[in-house]
């Protein structure tokens, strides 16, 4: 049973656009000198209207790929080795939650179990970036946190 005390939920609503997601992650020092991304998704994904979809075994893939962004990034900007177990995604596709949105949660979940700060001009960039991440028409991104750039996700 996945211990939900240790959800990290993140909700924002900038510039008119809802942001919204949960993530639940392990942390633990590597000390093999690198870093590792463990992914154990058991969701339903999508199951009816309005309710929050959990990621599965098998699909969402723009949003794992975008959890491995966030991480890569984070670890860019810590000195130490970490193993993250990644155990859940949730959000609301298309209305709330988007790969943006999934990465800068993850990210921020990760800092959080490290007790790393970023400074608050640094959230705000961030939080301008994710907001950008819902440009009309609707796409999937991918973020680049380094280069605060986007490619579709195809």
């Amino acid at each position: 049973m996945l211990d939900q005390t240790n959800d990290f939920k993140w909700k924002i609503f900038k510039n008119d656009i809802r942001c919204f997601a949960i993530v639940n992650i392990d942390v633990s020092p590597n000390l093999s000198g690198r870093n590792e991304i463990k992914e154990n998704y058991s969701g339903k994904g999508f199951y009816s209207q309005g309710y929050i979809e959990e990621v599965p075994e098998f699909g969402y893939q723009s949003w794992k790929l975008a959890a491995i962004k966030g991480l890569e990034f984070a670890f860019s900007l810590v000195d130490t080795n970490w193993t993250v177990q990644i155990n859940k995604i949730e959000g609301r596709a298309v209305t709330d939650t988007n790969p943006t949105v999934v990465g800068y949660t993850i990210m921020m979940s990760f800092f959080d179990k490290i007790g790393f700060q970023l400074d608050i001009e640094q959230i705000g960039i961030f939080e301008d970036f994710v907001s950008k991440s819902w440009a009309k028409p609707y796409k999937e991104l991918i973020p680049d946190f380094l280069n605060l750039t986007f490619t579709e996700y195809k």
